[in-house]
C-alpha cells in the first residue's frame, strides 16, 4: 500500500507513508507496526550540502543556496553570499547562536540576519577551499580546508596545520565526540584535539587506510566511525580500531541514528549497519534515494538525507 499527499508550496514537498500489504514495515530484520514515513523537499537538482535552522531548511545546489521555511511557503534563493558566490558549496552547519555557516570552494559565509559575513584567506582562513565545518561543545567553530584547519572563537581565528599538530594540511572531515574532543579527518590520518594538543590516528595506530573521507560520532556509546580509503569502514571503540573491509565505494557521508545504527551515503545510494548485518535492501532502509551526498539526524531522531533531487526527511524509525 502506498499513500501519497502532495503539498504545493514555493518548492515541491511530498509526504509519503510506505508499508507492506499488512501495514507492517521490516527494518533491521525486525517487523514494526509503524509504517515508514518520509517527506521529500524537492530542489529540482542534486543537493550538495544542507543544514537545519529551527523551521528553516538551508540547502545548496551547484549554483545557489536556498533557505526554505518547511512550515510555510517562504523560500529565498541566494546566488551570492555576501561578496562570494553561492556556487560550489560543500558543507553547512548552524552554530550555537543560531547562525548558518556555509563553506565551499570560495571560502566561508556566515549568516548575519539578512546579510552574510565572509571569511577567506584575507581575514583568517588558511585556504578558501573549505571541505568541512563543525561546532564544538564550547561554541567554537572548526573549519577544515585544503591547507589546514582553523577554529573561530571570540571573533578570532586560530590556524592549525602539519607544522603545529595536524596529521596533514588537507582536512576533509570534522566531527565532535560525546566528550567534546574534535576529530579532524585528513588524507594522512585523523587528528584529535582535546583542548590543548593533538593525538594522531593513522595506519600505524590501527586505521586500515590513512585517507579519511567522512566521520561520524555516536553520542550514545562514544564510538567514532570513519570512511577510509576506497571502500573501507573503520570504527574506534574502547580505544581500538575495528576494520570492515570492502564495504562500499566512495562513501561521502556517515550518520549514526538514535539506536546506534550507522548509515553510509554515497553516489550509489544508502547502506546501513545495525551492529550485526549490513543492510542494502531499500524496503528495509525506507529512503527513496539513489544517491546520497550528506545526512543529518535532528534532535527528534528524524533522519535527513541530501539526494539527487532534493532533501528527504525520514521520520524517526525508532520512536520508542
Amino acid at each position: 500500500m502506498l499513500r501519497l499527499g502532495l503539498f504545493i508550496t514555493a518548492f515541491s514537498v511530498i509526504s509519503v507513508s510506505a508499508a507492506s500489504n499488512s501495514d507492517e514495515v521490516k527494518a533491521d530484520s525486525v517487523v514494526y507496526d509503524k509504517p515508514t514515513e518520509w517527506r521529500v523537499f524537492s530542489a529540482g537538482a542534486p543537493v550538495t550540502a544542507f543544514t537545519l535552522q529551527k523551521d528553516y531548511l538551508w540547502y545548496a545546489t551547484s549554483d545557489a543556496v536556498v533557505s526554505s521555511n518547511i512550515k510555510k511557503s517562504e523560500v529565498k534563493k541566494f546566488p551570492k553570499l555576501g561578496n562570494i558566490p553561492a556556487s560550489d558549496v560543500t558543507t553547512m552547519t548552524v552554530d550555537q547562536s543560531g547562525k548558518v555557516w556555509i563553506g565551499g570552494k570560495n571560502g566561508v559565509a556566515v549568516q548575519n540576519g539578512a546579510t552574510f559575513t565572509n571569511y577567506t584567506t584575507e581575514n583568517g582562513l588558511p585556504d578558501i577551499n573549505v571541505n568541512a565545518i563543525a561546532v564544538a561543545n564550547n561554541g567554537s567553530v572548526w573549519v577544515g580546508t585544503d591547507n589546514g584547519a582553523a577554529v573561530f572563537q571570540a571573533n578570532e581565528w586560530k590556524v592549525f596545520n602539519a607544522s603545529n599538530g595536524l596529521a596533514s594540511d588537507k582536512v576533509q572531515a570534522i566531527v565532535v565526540d560525546k566528550n567534546g574532543a574534535v576529530w579532524l579527518g585528513s588524507d594522512k590520518g585523523i587528528s584529535v584535539y582535546n583542548g590543548s594538543g593533538f593525538t594522531i590516528h593513522n595506519m600505524k595506530k590501527g586505521l586500515s587506510w590513512n585517507n579519511v573521507k567522512a566521520l561520524a560520532a555516536d553520542p550514545k556509546n562514544g564510538n567514532i566511525w570513519a570512511a577510509v580509503g576506497e571502500k573501507d569502514v573503520n570504527c574506534y571503540e574502547s580505544g581500538t580500531w575495528k576494520t570492515f573491509m570492502d564495504i562500499q565505494p566512495d562513501i561521502s557521508s556517515v550518520m549514526v541514528d538514535s539506536r546506534s545504527r550507522v548509515w553510509f551515503g554515497s553516489a550509489t545510494g544508502l547502506l546501513k549497519f545495525n551492529g550485526e548485518e549490513w543492510i542494502t535492501d531499500q524496503k528495509q532502509i525506507g529512503v527513496p534515494a539513489a544517491q546520497i551526498f550528506q545526512m543529518i539526524r535532528d534532535s527528534s531522531g528524524n533522519l535527513w538525507f541530501a539526494m539527487e533531487t532534493g532533501v528527504v526527511r525520514l521520520a524517526n524509525p525508532y520512536p520508542f
